[in-house]
């Protein structure tokens, strides 16, 4: 087994990276920019940070995948294989990138998918936490669009969700420490996090 050492200085400015247990996202305290590991090293992500909605503040930062896809659903059969149109469009996801449990993740990454909300600058803060590969958000992505088609009243019996990425990056989400967990500052929603 060959063991490799890999440094976690900032691509972009030099600045160590800092980061907790099994990271593999990481945001650089001193300029913002965002990067991956993987096992070839550090990759330079596109990034930003989602600002929180009029009234609300942030004391907290997390990762997220914020990506735009095409969308194809076809091959949509209805119970007792009656064919339905299928559709085609474009759409954001905002997928949460660090532990949180399948119930809260769900329902943050459908509140999220939904808002509308401005970016801005990445703050100046640590930012801890990202473990989600950019393909596993793509897959929860998916995950949430074949639940809508699910949801429909026809009685869906089978179905082909194809999303095909445009454009990935990675953003700080704006949360307010509470007794229970972290409530977003964008929609409101309080999720248990998973360390």
């Amino acid at each position: 087994m060959t063991l490799r050492l890999v440094s976690l200085d900032c691509p972009s400015c030099g600045s160590a990276l800092h980061g907790e247990g099994l990271d593999t996202i990481f945001f650089c305290d001193h300029c913002g920019d965002a990067a991956t590991l993987d096992a070839d090293g550090l990759h330079m992500v596109a990034s930003a940070a989602l600002l929180p909605s009029p009234g609300r503040s942030a004391r907290e930062w997390r990762p997220a995948w914020l990506i735009e896809a095409d969308v194809e659903v076809s091959d949509r059969i209805r119970a007792g294989g009656r064919r339905t149109d299928g559709w085609e469009e474009r759409r954001t996801f905002v997928i949460p990138a660090f532990g949180v449990p399948l119930g809260d993740l769900s329902r943050l990454a459908r509140a999220l998918s939904e808002a509308a909300s401005d970016t801005g600058e990445v703050p100046h803060e640590p930012i801890h936490g990202g473990t989600m590969a950019l393909e596993d958000a793509v897959t929860i992505a998916r995950h949430m669009v074949l639940g809508d088609e699910v949801r429909k009243s026809d009685m869906l019996a089978s179905v082909r969700v194809d999303i095909e990425v445009v454009t990935s990056r990675l953003v700080a989400l704006p949360f307010e420490p509470t007794d229970s967990g972290l409530r977003c500052a964008i929609t409101g929603l309080t999720i248990r996090v998973v360390d």
